[in-house]
């Protein structure tokens, strides 16, 4: 069986969630650049402004406070 038969006997058994799912993950992966989406920008906005009023803990003190 070639590569591209068993990826067809794959995807015919895929419900249309998940065909949708990996459709995706192949787009992204093919893309030679990640862009983050409105909504990632933001809370990459949001988490910089935290960090800069020193409303962050390093991991170390993170994992200290989980009890890690």
């Amino acid at each position: 069986m070639t590569a591209k038969e068993a990826l067809r006997k794959k995807i015919d058994r895929f419900t249309e969630e998940q065909a949708a799912e990996w459709l995706a993950r192949i787009e992204w992966e093919s893309t030679d650049v990640e862009e983050l989406t409105g909504e990632e920008k933001a809370l990459v906005d949001e988490s910089q402004a935290e960090y800069g009023r020193g409303d962050a803990v390093d991991g170390k003190e993170l994992l200290h406070e989980l009890g890690l």
